[in-house]
């Protein structure tokens, strides 16, 4: 899904909203392709090998520049546009990293969620959600990434979730309904998949 960002080409392949990227591809469809196929296993990979160790907004964009690497320059590094899709608007370029170290601050003060149980931990964990989301601070791929690192920390904590058997269009409702305050669909979609 293309995103709505200022300005529209900046970073693309002249005339087209496609990304600059290391294969040269100039057709978007093409582009996602291949970005499928060779995020698809280093994600898979990144979750089984990768520790959940010294976890800071560093690892974050860590863990996008494992995946993301062979497709573009600027994997790992923080977006330097501002960006909404869907009429959700993200958390502005400029202030990322202030944002990033205020979620990975209050994460690191409640032990990466490890000591919370039931709805507590379901509310955590939405709360965590919900701030990733806003914070955005990938070009691309932040939904992937987002994903993987959730998943990580509820593998550290004990749990799992299958994002693949979430109603992807019943997500996408959720996750918009949560960026004006309306939480209990997605809190409800947690509850019903972490394990």
């Amino acid at each position: 899904m293309p995103y709505s960002i200022d300005p529209l080409s900046d970073g693309c392949y002249k005339g087209t909203t496609v990304l600059i990227n290391k294969f040269n591809i100039q057709n978007e469809k093409q582009l996602d392709i291949v970005e499928q196929s060779i995020t698809g296993a280093l994600l898979a990979k990144a979750f089984i090998e990768i520790p959940f160790e010294n976890v800071s907004f560093s690892f974050y964009k860590m863990l996008h520049h494992y995946v993301f690497d062979d497709i573009y320059d600027w994997a790992g590094k923080t977006r330097i546009v501002n960006m909404s899709k869907k009429g959700t608007n993200f958390c502005d370029f400029d202030k990322i990293e202030e944002y990033a170290d205020r979620i990975f601050n209050d994460l690191l003060s409640k032990k990466y969620l490890m000591e919370y149980s039931n709805e507590s931990f379901i509310n955590e964990f939405t709360n965590l959600y919900c701030s990733l989301n806003y914070l955005h601070p990938f070009r691309e791929g932040n939904g992937r990434i987002q994903r993987l690192f959730l998943s990580m920390l509820l593998k550290n904590a004990g749990k799992n979730i299958d994002f693949t058997k979430i109603d992807k269009d019943l997500f996408m409702i959720a996750t918009i309904k949560s960026v004006s305050g309306d939480i209990f669909m997605l809190k409800d979609i947690f509850r019903e998949n972490i394990s």
